[in-house]
């Protein structure tokens, strides 16, 4: 026989379940909502970074997106990215209609875009965008998932507020996990508080776990907009500086950390926004008048703790950071100016490959594009040199802006001999290559009748610049490529 502290107990329990079984929305709102929320279908077609001159074949995806204000649709920037035809639909509605992406995100997995025919936004309204959640708090995350044509609405709470890493860009930005379920088809469609304002976009999910999903928050899409306003996007800014925590108290005597705590500079990428401002071995102690512990992670508001790089990612690009530092042993305020990321191998989105053919053989400078045609475990099964580098030295020097390989050889008389897959370039006719445009230019500019070309390791290639052109006209019949070399916009 049950006690009535028992009683109670098992009703406190029992209270969050009950919270959560009944409806988030009531019919009312639901319906308002659901008629701004569209379904979006994107035809894409992606680069052959393995043939740099010749596309994949084209794929088709579904996704949602949701109604802001003027007459625009927020989605997630992976629904559209490389899209070549888009199409969105309301529920309400069985026509399609045709959109274009206006401004995308890359980095924060945002796009926005605009309806051709301004007739589909009849007998609709857009929705509000609030402000972040806390922990614990209620969404409802409204989306077309796969398995069904009509409005999928799933409710869950607001489990964790972290800075992560997104999928998608590999860009680290906050973040929201949620327990409600997010499925292939939800992404870009919005979760909204118990108001119905729109507080984070549906992004990811951890493929192995139940119910374990991801948003970008509101306070990243007002960042987006805001960037967006001069016409402009520049995207987030970065400070360029690598750290080590400061847990060690050895670590922390010798540095004079005495009643402090911070991490310690190891490295300042040339150019970045910290470049002439902070030197290694400084110790970084505060953001913007906020705390840095030992171990990179600041205060939120309810009690989390995040990295500190959520305080940087909080600015935008042109905005003035302020740092206080320990140097020597003493206390210094610097102001700095802040300017974007700065990578030896960056991931390029919405670009062609470059590419250059010479004597049969294919040079490129490396992306992490590259690398990701080794799959999801590209981290495994691409070339190890190149997986070190992003992993441990993944920033530009004065000797070397980018990475310029030797893809693979087309093979041909002028180049027997000559496999060297994913081997770096040093030098051409004794000069050295900092960039892929620095090779094209010495290969192309060279008054030599042999070109040397140094590759990593000591190997050397050496070709006759006129024959080298010859068997560049046969190959490029024989495969039928229509151009040598593709060298950006």
């Amino acid at each position: 026989m049950m006690t009535d502290r028992v009683k109670r107990l098992l009703l406190l329990l029992l209270f969050p379940w009950i919270l959560l079984s009944a409806p988030f929305h009531a019919a009312t709102l639901a319906e308002r909502i659901g008629s701004s929320v569209v379904k979006i279908f994107t035809v894409s077609v992606s680069p052959d970074y393995f043939r740099p001159w010749q596309m994949q074949s084209q794929r088709a995806i579904s996704g949602t997106g949701v109604l802001i204000g003027g007459k625009l649709i927020l989605t997630a920037a992976h629904v559209v990215n490389e899209g070549v035809f888009i199409e969105v639909k309301k529920s309400s509605d069985p026509k399609k209609y045709i959109a274009h992406v206006q401004w995308i995100s890359h980095e924060a997995d945002l796009a926005l875009l605009k309806v051709e025919d301004e007739t589909f936004f009849e007998g609709t309204k857009a929705l509000k965008l609030g402000s972040t959640p806390h922990r614990q708090e209620g969404v409802a995350v409204y989306g077309y998932p796969e398995g069904g044509n009509e409005i999928s609405i799933t409710q869950g709470i607001i489990s964790r507020i972290d800075h992560t890493l997104y999928v998608y860009s590999n860009f680290d930005l906050l973040t929201l996990q949620i327990d409600a379920a997010i499925n292939a088809g939800n992404s870009g469609g919005p979760a909204l508080n118990e108001e119905g304002d729109i507080v984070g976009i549906a992004m990811q999910k951890i493929d192995d776990s139940d119910n374990i999903g991801y948003i970008i928050p509101s306070e990243i899409i007002w960042h987006f907009l805001d960037d967006i306003k001069d016409g402009n996007y520049d995207g987030f800014p970065d400070d360029g500086l690598y750290i080590q925590t400061m847990e060690n108290k050895n670590l922390r005597k010798h540095y004079g950390m005495k009643g402090r705590t911070g991490v310690l500079v190891t490295r300042v990428v040339d150019g970045s926004s910290c470049d002439g401002h902070i030197k290694n071995g400084d110790v970084l102690l505060a953001i913007d008048g906020v705390k840095v512990a030992d171990d990179l992670t600041i205060a939120m508001q309810g009690g989390s703790r995040v990295s500190a790089n959520y305080l940087i990612r909080k600015h935008q690009i042109g905005d003035t950071l302020k740092l206080k530092i320990l140097r020597d042993k003493r206390e210094i305020i610097k102001d700095i100016p802040l300017t974007g990321e700065k990578l030896l191998i960056p991931y390029e989105h919405g670009k062609r490959p470059r590419y250059m053919i010479f004597g049969g053989m294919i040079f490129m400078p490396l992306t992490r594009n590259y690398l990701k045609v080794w799959g999801k475990e590209w981290a495994e099964k691409a070339p190890v040199k190149f997986v070190d580098l992003i992993k441990n030295e993944n920033y530009p020097t004065e000797e070397r802006r980018e990475v310029v390989f030797l893809q693979s050889t087309l093979p041909d008389r002028e180049n027997t001999g000559y496999a060297f897959p994913h081997h770096s370039i040093e030098e051409v006719n004794g000069k050295r290559i900092k960039t892929f445009n620095e090779l094209v230019k010495c290969i192309g500019e060279s008054k030599k009748r042999e070109v040397k070309i140094g590759l990593e390791d000591g190997y050397v290639i050496v070709i006759d610049k006129e024959k080298a052109a010859k068997a560049n006209e046969r190959l490029l019949h024989r495969y039928s490529i229509e151009k040598s070399a593709y060298l950006g916009r």
